[in-house]
């Protein structure tokens, strides 16, 4: 009996596909390289970035100064930082600069 070939003529080796590539084998019993931590921006953090309505900030250097305090990514900062977002009754902008009320 003939072996079986793989896209290239080749017979197939233990542990690899039809297609030439290597089977990925028991990924599932592989643990995760670390914890994931999960953080939700609340308005008092909102309120300790902007100095409870003391500092007035462009959008970026606040979610620079958000992304610090919390340990959030930088796009759950910038969500949190619309203004017709979940906080659009705090937040204030004139022109480029944004308040806290």
């Amino acid at each position: 009996m003939s072996p079986e070939l793989n896209w290239a003529g080749q017979p197939i080796r233990a542990g690899e596909d039809y297609g030439g590539r290597v089977k990925a084998t028991k990924t599932w019993s592989q643990t995760p390289a670390a914890k994931q931590h999960y953080c939700v921006v609340t308005e008092s953090h909102l309120a300790e970035v902007f100095g409870h309505g003391a500092y007035k900030l462009i959008r970026s250097e606040a979610a620079k100064r958000l992304e610090l305090l919390t340990g959030t990514h930088r796009t759950s900062c910038y969500r949190a930082l619309r203004l017709n977002g979940r906080f659009k009754r705090h937040l204030y902008s004139d022109g480029a600069m944004l308040s806290w009320r």
